[in-house]
């Protein structure tokens, strides 16, 4: 690709993810289904302006996203179980927190002044950013869970600590694959809400506890042989995951596992691509987050007492990165 195409296309490329993201939001494609729908039907149901929501429509329907006919929408067949909510393969929520993340993105140029982070969106109830935000790592954790049970074998494993563990989706997927395995699910109180429904509903509360805890504040509790660590380090500060990796140590049995699964960046910092645009996303988001490389994760967990690392590959830019705890931290 010649230098003024690729650099016309990133320039350009908010106009698709705005559609996308806008549509989701609002509730478009879940209005559809898998019916056959006219933009005025739609706009009626939704309460939204008829010319505006044709406009956007035909936009999606020339990504084929869409397909239009006799002026009706529906959705192209091989989009549906991603955009659906019920959809077996559904990335709804997740598309939904993109679309509250695209509102700080939007504000970068204000954090490049400041420093500081981009608020919550003022028009955002709280409950609803966070319910996008919980339910959105659900879309992202069960594709990323199954790999994860692909490459490991957790067979060993009879006690898990799933750290900041969101809605339960990787202590869910592990348990049912697992018999053996048993879990806790330590997170705030709003995510633990979350997390309690879906146990439920997978029928596993008699093997997968919750717990309500602050992972700064609070102790982990003891006697884990496997701490889960996914996508919780890259919106900490490096003092913050130190402090991490030593509760984590000292919630494990001698010999324990931890798994820390995250997009981490190569040395050089600028590859994958994926892992350099997330930094952007926890400059805008938090304090000290940051994508961290594999390297520097690796020394932070060995001076907190680890040692025997491995790294697996993932999909999606994703890497797993295992060790074992070998005792004392260093400098203790």
């Amino acid at each position: 690709m010649d230098p003024k195409t690729q650099l016309t296309e990133l320039a350009q490329g908010y106009r698709q993810s705005i559609v996308l993201l806008t549509a989701c939001k609002l509730g478009i494609f879940a209005a559809l289904g898998r019916d056959r729908r006219t933009a005025n039907d739609l706009a009626a149901q939704r309460k939204l302006d008829p010319r505006a929501l044709e406009t956007t429509l035909l936009a999606l329907a020339a990504e084929g996203i869409l397909e239009c006919h006799d002026q009706s929408f529906c959705i192209a067949p091989r989009y549906l179980e991603i955009l659906l909510p019920d959809g077996d393969q559904t990335q709804s929520h997740i598309f939904n927190h993109n679309y509250n993340c695209l509102q700080r993105w939007c504000r970068l140029a204000e954090v490049l002044r400041t420093g500081q982070p981009v608020p919550e969106p003022a028009d955002e109830p709280e409950e609803d950013s966070l319910r996008d935000f919980i339910c959105g790592m659900a879309d992202i954790s069960r594709v990323a869970s199954k790999e994860v049970l692909e490459k490991v074998d957790l067979s060993p494993f009879r006690k898990m600590l799933d750290l900041g563990g969101g809605p339960a989706t990787a202590a869910i997927e592990f348990a049912r694959q697992h018999p053996q395995l048993s879990c806790v699910v330590f997170d705030l109180p709003g995510a633990i809400a979350i997390a309690r429904e879906e146990i439920l509903r997978a029928g596993l509360t008699d093997r997968i506890e919750t717990r309500i805890g602050d992972y700064y504040q609070d102790e982990f509790g003891q006697g884990f042989d496997l701490v889960y660590i996914s996508n919780i380090i890259h919106s900490m500060a490096p003092a913050d995951t130190d402090l991490i990796a030593r509760k984590s140590q000292q919630a494990l049995l001698p010999g324990g596992t931890v798994m820390i699964k995250e997009f981490f960046l190569e040395d050089d910092r600028t590859s994958p691509a994926a892992a350099a645009y997330f930094s952007i996303n926890m400059l805008v988001a938090t304090e000290g987050g940051k994508s961290y490389t594999l390297r520097e994760t690796r020394e932070i967990f060995r001076n907190a007492g680890f040692r025997d690392f491995r790294s697996i590959d993932l999909a999606a830019d994703s890497r797993l990165l295992i060790a074992r705890n070998a005792g004392t931290p260093t400098g203790s």
